[in-house]
């Protein structure tokens, strides 16, 4: 699998030493979850039938329409879950050289780009939140959707960046602790000891 370019952007840390030696810390890799995509697909299921009920009614045509838009949905949504299933590919990796979410963007986000991870719940928590040192530059070029998290964060300060274990094999404590392996000072002390704790 190539990757895809991972050169500083913005000022580096140079004052900061961390440790980043080459084999030290291997890299981790999280892929779509059989599991937990089959759990989806079921979801998907269920929600057919309602959908199906909708667009068969011999109703007013607005209520038919409703119904076909809600199954091309869900045809939508199935056909992804299909593809997640088959690729068996890494989706989200973690080096020394930062976080690689495949999801959101074709490059790797550097940990000197990366300010702060957000403090999460463990018990309930699919999702960890980061807030960055210069979101344009490091979400130009990214879908729209993602740039979005830019501007949000400058304006109201809310994390730029959200990385979901939602459909992952692993959960938000594994991510968190191998985040901390890399760079602990990024992850809050109170959500290290809850995690190191569980």
């Amino acid at each position: 699998m190539s990757f895809a370019n991972t050169e500083a952007i913005g000022p580096t840390l140079a004052s900061h030493r961390f440790d980043m030696i080459p084999g030290t810390n291997p890299p981790a890799c999280f892929a779509w979850s059989i599991e937990k995509l089959r759990f989806a697909a079921l979801l998907l299921m269920g929600a057919t039938l309602p959908a199906a009920i909708l667009a068969m009614a011999p109703s007013v045509a607005a209520v038919r329409v409703l119904g076909l838009a809600w199954l091309f949905a869900i045809a939508r949504l199935a056909h992804g879950i299909a593809r997640r299933a088959t690729s068996g590919t890494g989706v989200l990796m973690i080096d020394q050289s930062g976080i690689l979410d495949l999801r959101l963007m074709p490059r790797r986000i550097g940990w000197h780009e990366i300010e702060m991870v957000f403090p999460v719940n463990l018990d309930r928590g699919k999702v960890i939140d980061l807030s960055l040192r210069w979101p344009d530059t490091t979400l130009a070029g990214t879908r729209w959707l993602t740039r979005i998290g830019a501007i949000l964060q400058q304006a109201y300060g809310v994390p730029a960046i959200t990385i979901s274990m939602l459909l992952l094999d692993g959960e938000v404590a594994d991510l968190l602790a191998i985040i901390a392996r890399y760079r602990p000072d990024l992850v809050p002390a109170s959500t290290m000891r809850r995690a190191t704790a569980q």
